[in-house]
């Protein structure tokens, strides 16, 4: 007899003579009672409950903890459930009082004649009084206490309560404790959908759950299975018909991630880790309910915005092949079997908008192609859907157009797939570009909307919060800030016309361009902004001064270090998050308030609430108490509205700043007569006349932005590489850039964001602004404006071209 069997009947043997001897069962609970934990306790147990993130309209977004449980009560629990428990674990559960003598002296015969496995012969209540009160240490004096703990709870708990505290607690795999948790991560259904042979295989986990269980270990699960479904026949729970139908019922199965409301990855991560900060590692066993200031529908619409925008630009550039093939080494199970199929699709379909498929045909003569998904559904991918297919050959080039399926597919190929708005299927791949969105609320800074990368399962690197980017051109309307503060009227006139400046330090001649590489001469500020002219910036900034802007960006919390301060500032070349950037553009969306951005609105533990959101507001209607100069100063008559944020613009240089930013969507009237702007695709897009914007493209196309606004929403949307990458040319669009492949995103968003409501223009300011005219221009001035000359008179700084950022919009 082995060792480890001894030590097993040992243990037997004297809990049995204890209970069997009243003398010897007083004299063990005189010693035991003294540290006998309360087990009065358990009627107010709580459970180790992990943290659940949800949107702004309570859908699931996020689960987070070391462990997976969903503590639910006795009632919500099937009967046959229990009753599979009861025939595995402890059939005479009702019966005994904590203890089963006869279950110990039946666990001990086997177990001295060999003719079954090991028994422990632990009751149901004992295995309670371990989990709540003792270590798994396997030793006769940790048996025995357990046996005292488990006759002390029979006194105090009713057998409800201990099955109930046992159903929720008991380990079942895969980080999964308690049946609910079991059911959701091995099926992906709730107790109530459960079938029975799903209920005989989650019964019959809790022997050696690793070991076990149908993901890892199908056929051991299939046999422990039938096991159950005989002790549930012999207790005359089932009829034999019912047990061989279980037996015939599929018996492996995949992991089951907690099922989602909304997709919001990164919305969840950030939240996740504001309340890690806040309640530390607790956080994730404190059953804590966190609530965001997204809702699921205005979160999809950026999500699929950025999606569409990535993939679009991806289309663009070439089809770089399919991303494996099954027939490829290391993919031999995928090739041997229809379940290792569909095992590898699963694997590989982690995606939200796009779906793995392997091909089965390609058909040169029908021009399609035949695919099947991990469902083992078989699609058919038409001509239309994979003709845009090109050869990718480099960011700038791509190779001839596809004639037939063959020169794109191969059988075997595992590719990707994805539903067309208009129901077609086509052809997809994984992009080496990224994109990223973010939208505000500009009266009180709460994050409507988050979209951090082209998917949360292909990089979960945030971009919105975590990289800092050259901004190209989004600079420009902060420059045309300070110049309004400086007093300088929009309808002022510079020339567009090349500049050439030495810079000492590198030994070279600076000479910005403009994009496309044209000079237009005299224009007006208005026409400089929206046709995002170099030149006019260049000039200006000479005019405002590198400090005086350096000063007037600090008010947007935007902090530029001493090596970037220079004249390249006026292109761009500042670095910035897509957060930092939209809460600047805020401030003259909401008529000059400097916000907090916040995306944690209030968390409960238990349903008390621990923490709620204090933000400030702002409004263009609220006191106007600032006076429009570089330098932030308050008027001294006027008291703040309570509960405001901080005022650092007046009231007018947000609203005309603002006003120069419809141009640039919407075009004017200059010095020649009507021009366009850079973002009139915006308009295009949603079809709306109460939009306010800029472009933004820095040095070789390497990133792209749109930022803007309307009276009620504020977004920024980027595309780039994380990789030094230039994002190149297409062959349908020419040159890619803010016009091109940012604004596409950021108008996408807004269409769906906004349809449906009024236009929602800007609130002017009741004074201080009025209308001047200047060079023949009549034009939006603010109190206190004068003229300045037509030239600048050279430099005001050193340029650093090192660290220039050139805008390169496209109109």
């Amino acid at each position: 007899m082995s060792t480890l069997r001894l030590s097993t009947l040992t243990c037997l043997t004297a809990i049995l003579a204890t209970l069997a001897s009243p003398l010897a069962q007083a004299a063990l609970s005189y010693t035991n009672l003294g540290d006998m934990p309360d087990v009065r306790s358990l009627k107010n147990v709580t459970f180790e409950i992990p943290m659940k993130i949800y949107t702004a309209d309570n859908k699931l977004i996020g689960e987070f903890g070391e462990s997976k449980r969903l503590p639910v009560a006795l009632s919500e629990i099937p009967k046959r459930l229990q009753q599979a428990f009861l025939a595995t674990e402890d059939s005479r559960f009702y019966e005994h009082s904590g203890v089963d003598p006869i279950g110990i002296a039946r666990a001990a015969l086997i177990t001295i004649s060999g003719a079954g496995s090991m028994q422990g012969a632990s009751t149901i209540t004992q295995q309670v009084a371990r989990n709540f009160f003792l270590s798994s240490e396997r030793t006769l004096q940790r048996k025995i206490r357990e046996a005292f703990i488990a006759m002390r709870m029979e006194q105090v708990l009713t057998k409800e309560e201990i099955l109930e505290l046992y159903l929720n607690k008991i380990a079942l795999g895969h980080r999964s404790y308690g049946v609910a948790a079991a059911a959701q991560t091995y099926y992906g259904k709730d107790l109530s959908q459960l079938t029975l042979a799903e209920m005989a295989t989650i019964a019959g986990l809790p022997k050696a759950p690793s070991t076990l269980n149908p993901i890892s270990y199908p056929e051991r699960s299939k046999t422990r299975r039938h096991t159950v479904l005989m002790r549930m026949l012999n207790m005359g729970y089932i009829t034999r018909d019912e047990m061989d139908e279980a037996d015939r019922a599929p018996y492996s199965t995949h992991f089951h991630a907690a099922e989602l409301g909304a997709y919001a990855p990164y919305v969840a991560e950030m939240a996740r880790q504001f309340a890690l900060d806040r309640f530390g590692e607790s956080a994730y066993t404190d059953a804590l309910e966190i609530y965001t200031t997204v809702s699921s529908q205005r979160q999809e619409q950026a999500q699929y915005a950025v999606f569409k925008g990535v993939h679009d630009y991806d289309q663009r550039h070439g089809w770089r092949g399919a991303t494996a093939n099954i027939n490829d080494p290391g993919n031999q199970a995928a090739a041997a079997s229809a379940e290792g199929l569909r095992a590898y699709l699963r694997r590989n379909d982690k995606f939200f908008y796009m779906h793995a498929a392997v091909v089965t045909e390609v058909n040169d003569a029908a021009r399609t192609a035949t695919l099947i998904n991990k469902d083992a559904e078989i699609l058919t991918l038409p001509w239309e859907g994979m003709s845009w297919a090109h050869r990718f050959k480099g960011d700038r080039n791509m190779g001839p157009a596809p004639k037939k399926p063959s020169e794109i597919l191969n059988k075997g190929d595992l590719v990707y797939t994805l539903v067309e708005e208009d129901g077609s299927l086509s052809l997809a791949q994984i992009p080496d570009v990224e994109g990223a969105l973010v939208a505000l609320n500009p009266f009180n800074g709460q994050i409507e909307a988050m979209v951090g990368g082209f998917d949360f399962e292909k990089s979960k690197f945030n971009r919105v919060t975590q990289s800092l980017r050259q901004v190209g051109s989004n600079i420009k309307p902060f420059l045309y800030s300070a110049a309004i503060a400086r007093g300088i009227p929009v309808n002022s006139v510079l020339d567009d016309v090349p500049i050439e400046t030495w810079d000492a330090g590198s030994r070279k001649w600076w000479r910005p361009r403009n994009s496309p590489n044209r000079f237009d001469g005299p224009m007006t500020l208005r026409q400089g902004l929206a046709q995002s002219k170099n030149m006019i910036s260049i000039r200006l900034i000479r005019q405002v001064g590198v400090r005086n802007f350096v000063e007037h960006l600090k008010k947007f919390g935007i902090e530029v270090p001493p090596f970037q301060q220079n004249e390249s500032m006026a292109l761009g070349s500042v670095e910035i998050t897509p957060l930092g950037l939209v809460t600047g553009y805020s401030t003259f969306a909401n008529g000059g308030y400097r916000l907090e951005p916040f995306l944690v609105s209030r968390i409960t533990r238990n349903g008390e609430q621990v923490y709620a959101a204090e933000p400030h507001t702002a409004s263009p209607t609220y006191p106007n108490r600032v006076e429009n100069s570089i330098e932030l100063r308050y008027k001294e008559d006027t008291e703040p509205e309570p509960g405001s944020a901080q005022q650092v613009l007046s009231h007018e240089n947000a609203y005309v700043l603002s006003d120069l930013l419809h141009s640039v969507v919407y075009g004017g009237h200059g010095l020649s007569g009507a021009f366009y702007g850079t973002g009139g695709r915006a308009q295009r897009i949603t079809g709306r006349t109460d939009l306010y914007g800029k472009t933004g493209t820095t040095n070789n196309v390497h990133d792209a932005w749109f930022s803007g606004f309307n009276q009620n929403l504020v977004a920024s949307a980027w595309l780039g590489f994380d990789t030094d990458r230039d994002l190149g040319y297409s062959r349908t669009k020419g040159p890619e850039g803010g016009a091109y492949s940012a604004l596409p995103i950021w108008g996408e968003f807004m269409k769906r964001a906004l349809e449906g409501t009024p236009e929602s223009p800007l609130i002017k300011p009741q004074d201080g602004v009025y209308a001047c005219t200047y060079n023949g221009i009549t034009d939006l001035c603010v109190q206190g404006a004068r003229n300045m000359v037509t030239q600048s008179s050279g430099p005001s700084t050193g340029v650093d071209t090192s660290s220039v950022a050139s805008e390169d919009d496209v109109f």
